[in-house]
């Protein structure tokens, strides 16, 4: 076994012996739902140009392992991709390859030498074999990255299993049945939060999905959203003037009960409760990084662990984003100093500030737009302890959001745009088939009623405002009522990226924090971020999975999409001012060529900075 799957079964011994069993039986799922999301990010992205110089081994013998290979029982409608190394081969079975260089590997990946043919097992078995040298500096934190991943998808396929077995008692056809029984017995039970804690397997692109670093294995499943477990969100007091607040009293509005509670205790430790702020921290992080971070802050009585006061909360897709118990109330983004996928998930003082910020120049585009079917869910507070050391500035943050449940009609379910592509517990079909079978629609009309509302939202704040928003599956809250789209809210402004020309054009000045990586006078920076998230993260997952079970041609698809680009922008050409913007723009989106984020290559490098790969573009 790998030496993360050891210490997660040695902590299930300890703890929880009944489920070591149940655990073995995910261990291969585990292994290989890592291992094949590292298998085909590494030809989507091309890596030292595996994907481009393979050879396909069914359509010719000519290759050193051909011997090797010719009695291997290959499966029918499978490719199989033949790259070779020093004194060995990997042959990587595809099923199928979509838009973008999308490569879809199943099966068994091959290890192939002169003794003969075998699987490989592991995700970092594969990157050992493929890129232990000096041109990959970070493959040995990587291996560990992708051990870990393995072992959290195992815990988490394992309890998916008794979960699923818990909710099919009810004997709901689908998904969306199920919450509707569910809310007619529990009134207080949120459809929007069970679809956000519906993904298993995580981020559909990145092999590192899984990854959780610095957690014990009891902390995963006791905060990540897949385990659909509750916590207690705990609370310090910072002195005013060692923190950064877009307001004063940030907690009193939204959470006054847990405030009060902050003031008792305040008081009752001696301090003046009118000289401190409260924040909300994440329970691991008020565990395992404040008392060390902020050492001497907490000796100095200049940040206060508050013992007595906590809220019960539960994760969202988002581990470090959490939903506080009560009707309707806002979720918390919370800085937690562990590593998920490629980025240690505290929050810089910028993001936190400029929450209020981007929120105000949002809503005064929104005033001016007519897209009343694209709505923002915003952010109304925000806080960052003020110091020089990054490592402090990052680890006390905070911003309040609106809550989705707040903003829903009757009859209205809000679905986290990850969860589309989650297996229903209750059919077995993913969450976006069963919708377009509750909608009645054909596949084509489905995606027609989806994307008038999405892209005429997301291109016209950047053609006209310069505002690319990290519109990806994992920001996006699409809304459906008798499974057709009525609403599509997005969220999170952190990842945006605001291209000043265009917005200054508009007249209009947003005011956010010196330093800000969300400002750019890059163009290209402002298109990459639309292009990737929008179309290749998001549209490009939506087709993927309806051309799977549709009945329909990708291509088909994609001529909707580019159908729908241009009435947008033939739209927003009528408006005075935006004939170069509009030029700009449509060259972009139509180039032959498209970057496409290499979330494997910089993981393998340990760049800080994106790293793109030139891939094909369907809308060219």
């Amino acid at each position: 076994m790998l030496k993360e799957e050891r210490t997660c079964l040695n902590a299930l011994m300890a703890d929880n012996p009944d489920d070591v069993p149940r655990f073995l039986d995910q261990v291969e799922g585990g292994r290989q739902g890592i291992l094949h999301k590292l298998a085909s990010a590494i030809l989507r992205e091309d890596i030292d140009q595996i994907y481009t110089n393979a050879i396909n081994v069914t359509e010719t013998a000519a290759h050193p392992y051909s011997r090797q290979l010719e009695s291997y029982p290959f499966l029918e409608n499978v490719t199989y991709k033949l790259t070779v190394q020093e004194g060995y081969a990997i042959v990587f079975p595809v099923l199928s390859e979509f838009s973008f260089r999308r490569v879809e590997t199943t099966g068994d990946i091959l290890f192939v030498d002169d003794l003969g043919v075998r699987p490989i097992t592991t995700a970092s078995e594969l990157v050992e074999l493929l890129f232990k040298d000096s041109a990959h500096p970070n493959v040995d934190t990587f291996m560990k990255e992708l051990d870990n991943g393995t072992a959290n998808l195992t815990l988490a396929l394992m309890h998916h299993e008794k979960w699923k077995t818990h909710v099919q008692r009810l004997g709901s056809l689908n998904t969306l049945d199920y919450v509707k029984k569910q809310q007619a017995i529990v009134p207080q039970f949120s459809p929007s939060l069970f679809f956000e804690q519906l993904v298993v397997d995580g981020h559909h692109l990145h092999p590192g999905a899984k990854t959780k670093l610095g957690l014990t294995y009891a902390d995963v499943t006791r905060y990540s959203p897949e385990f659909h477990q509750s916590f207690d969100v705990r609370f310090v007091g910072v002195l005013h003037d060692r923190l950064l607040t877009t307001s004063a009293q940030l907690l009193k509005k939204d959470f006054s009960d847990t405030w009060e509670q902050a003031q008792v205790e305040l008081q009752q430790k001696g301090y003046d409760p009118d000289n401190y702020e409260v924040l909300p921290v994440h329970p691991w992080q008020y565990e395992h990084a404040i008392p060390s971070i902020y050492k001497e802050e907490i000796e100095s009585g200049d940040v206060l662990l508050l013992e007595d006061v906590i809220m019960q909360a539960d994760a969202t897709s988002s581990f470090r984003t959490v939903s506080p118990r009560g009707d309707q109330t806002p979720v918390i983004k919370l800085a937690v100093n562990s590593q998920m996928t490629s980025t240690v998930r505290s929050i810089s003082k910028q993001t936190a500030m400029n929450s209020t910020a981007f929120t105000s120049m949002m809503e005064t585009v929104m005033e001016r737009e007519d897209l009343p079917r694209f709505v923002p869910l915003n952010e109304t507070a925000g806080a960052a302890f003020d110091s020089d050391d990054e490592l402090k500035s990052r680890n006390l943050t905070m911003l309040i959001r609106e809550s989705i449940d707040a903003h829903l009609q009757e009859g209205e379910i809000a679905i986290a745009g990850m969860a589309l592509y989650a297996e229903s517990p209750m059919s077995g079909k993913t969450v976006l088939h069963e919708l377009v079978e509750e909608s009645g629609q054909h596949v084509l009309d489905f995606f027609q009623q989806y994307i008038q509302t999405v892209i005429p939202g997301y291109m016209t704040l950047m053609v006209k405002y310069g505002i690319a928003l990290e519109g990806h599956l994992q920001n996006s809250l699409p809304v459906f009522k008798n499974g057709r789209l009525s609403r599509f809210f997005f969220r999170d402004w952190g990842g945006a990226r605001v291209y000043e020309p265009r917005l200054e054009k508009q007249g209009i000045a947003a005011d956010f924090a010196p330093g800000s990586v969300s400002v750019t006078n890059d163009l290209s920076d402002m298109h990459n971020k639309l292009y990737y998230t929008v179309f290749q993260n998001h549209l490009g997952e939506i087709i993927r999975q309806l051309t799977t079970y549709g009945e329909v041609d990708e291509s088909v698809l994609w001529q909707q999409v580019k159908k729908v680009c241009d009435q947008t922008l033939d739209t927003l050409a009528k408006e005075e001012g935006l004939h170069e913007q509009i030029a700009e723009d449509r060259a972009f989106l139509y180039q032959p060529t498209v970057m496409h984020k290499s979330l494997t290559h910089m993981r393998l490098t340990d760049s800080k900075a994106y790293h793109y790969t030139e891939v094909p573009n369907p809308l060219s």
